[in-house]
């Protein structure tokens, strides 16, 4: 019997488990990676979002301030009639038959404003009148953000169409008892105009009559 086949076999088969080791080997060796481990990009990364837009430069007038000088005024005629405290000096210009707006000679645009507009004829509550007034604004205004909203009042900041950044006080009052909205005033202004603002608005609407003489909740 010849003995030479199976220590040729033999020494097959060690080669064979041998060199399958060795090219393992080889293959493991090269799919090793080299270099400083770095994040993998995302398949689908998310879009760049634009980054915020500064806002144009205010206009340098002084500000308005608290405690101005007020005089009655009276605005519409029969039962639409209204009369308030306005700032001395303010001219009054009408927007329309029912709304008015009132502004101190000289001062630039985008810097202090006050309007007043009846609204009584739009037969809404106080509560409507502020929610069609938010959801007007966000649909318009860039920038707009609710800062304070009150039973009566919203207090809230946005971009002006010449890129100003206006902070603007609301009030809606209801004179009849009725329970609708009859007034509406709203006072814009810049940043340094908020104190008086506010105690402009505030003085405007406690001291608001109809033609009845009922006194502004």
């Amino acid at each position: 019997m010849d003995r030479r086949g199976p220590a040729v076999l033999g020494v097959l088969l060690a080669l064979g488990v041998g060199g399958g080791w060795a090219a393992a080997a080889q293959t493991r060796d090269e799919s090793i990676g080299a270099g400083v481990p770095a994040p993998v990009p995302a398949v689908r990364p998310a879009l760049p979002t634009e980054p915020p837009r500064p806002f144009a430069e205010d206009p340098d007038d002084p500000p308005l301030r608290p405690g101005i000088p007020m005089a009655p005024a009276t605005l519409g005629s029969g039962k639409f009639e209204i009369t308030f405290p306005a700032p001395v000096g303010w001219r009054i210009n009408a927007n329309a038959s029912n709304e008015w707006k009132l502004k101190q000679p000289g001062t630039s645009n985008n810097s202090y404003v006050m309007r007043v507009e009846q609204i009584n004829s739009q037969d809404i509550t106080i509560e409507d009148a502020i929610d069609i007034r938010i959801a007007r604004l966000g649909a318009e205004q860039d920038d707009f953000e609710p800062l304070r909203r009150g039973f009566d009042s919203l207090e809230y900041t946005y971009r002006s169409n010449e890129g100003n950044l206006r902070h603007s006080f609301m009030r809606w009052l209801d004179l009849d008892g009725s329970g609708q909205a009859d007034v509406e005033i709203v006072v814009h202004g810049r940043e340094r105009d908020v104190a008086g603002a506010r105690d402009l608005i505030d003085r405007v609407a406690e001291g608001m009559r109809g033609a009845s003489g009922g006194v502004a909740p």
